[in-house]
């Protein structure tokens, strides 16, 4: 698994926000710079949640949307669109620590930097997808931002199961969204049931709780989500099946106050 695939995700999720647009400041941010030479990477499918973007007591949203390893971020009516396959990790300095196992999946923390910017969040992965909450902070046009971009990326399916088992669990990973910026980070179980006559699914996080201060959250769950070709989208929900039997998978979120990202293995 290569544990900088997270941090370069939200790397390139913010540096695209930064250059759509950003929070009003001073001046206008610089153009960003040409992107780097390719790198190699076998995930080939990418999901991404809104660019959430904390700064003077207010909150920012950058919507984003993915195809393939190309990722489109609107600010303010303006577009970025980057291809996260030219973003070179080897600039980061990158750690994973507390890493433990939970209902099938790795848990871990992820630091990393890359001049300005710092990248620490708790993230999940498999052996065929990693997911993130990408949260971190910047210093843009002199003010302090801390910045969150939930992510998800692997080896797509691209076509829904048919057979087999048909439950999946795993764990998730949030952050709080708050009117006035961004709140605690916060991790749960997560499973998964698929019902194959419906071409549907359940999903549902549940023992959601905040990091630090072990306070508990309320369980969150969709029903009845429609399947299409290897993924699944409802109201606050973008997923993908990952591994080529569809033995994984993940994508992002943003409901009930909290944004973030999900990892699953087949049962």
């Amino acid at each position: 698994m290569n544990f900088r695939m997270p941090a370069t995700l939200a790397a390139a999720f913010i540096l695209a926000s930064c250059g759509g647009g950003s929070p009003p400041g001073p001046s206008d941010p610089p153009d960003p710079p040409d992107p780097p030479a390719p790198v190699a990477s076998s995930f080939d499918t990418f999901v991404a949640g809104d660019v959430l973007m904390a700064a003077q007591d207010r909150l920012y949203r950058a919507q984003s949307t993915c195809s393939g390893s190309t990722c489109t971020v609107t600010f303010e009516s303006e577009s970025v669109t980057v291809d996260l396959l030219t973003i070179d990790p080897s600039t980061s300095t990158t750690t994973v620590t507390d890493r433990q196992l939970r209902n099938g999946v790795q848990t871990g923390r992820l630091a990393s930097s890359d001049g300005d910017s710092r990248f620490d969040a708790f993230d999940v992965w498999g052996e065929y997808n990693a997911a993130t909450t990408g949260a971190g902070s910047t210093v843009l046009q002199g003010i302090d931002l801390r910045f969150v971009v939930p992510a998800s990326a692997g080896y797509g399916s691209a076509a829904n199961p048919l057979t087999g088992s048909a439950s999946w669990t795993g764990a998730m990973t949030g952050v709080r969204v708050e009117d006035a910026g961004l709140g605690a980070e916060v991790a749960g179980d997560a499973a998964m049931a698929v019902d194959f006559d419906e071409v549907s699914l359940d999903l549902e996080f549940t023992n959601i709780a905040e990091l630090l201060s072990g306070a508990g959250v309320g369980d969150i769950r969709w029903q009845g989500v429609a399947m299409q070709a290897g993924s699944f989208r409802d109201d606050g929900l973008d997923g993908r099946f990952y591994g080529p039997n569809h033995e994984e998978a993940g994508g992002v979120f943003e409901r009930d106050g909290i944004a973030g990202a999900f990892s699953l293995k087949r049962d």
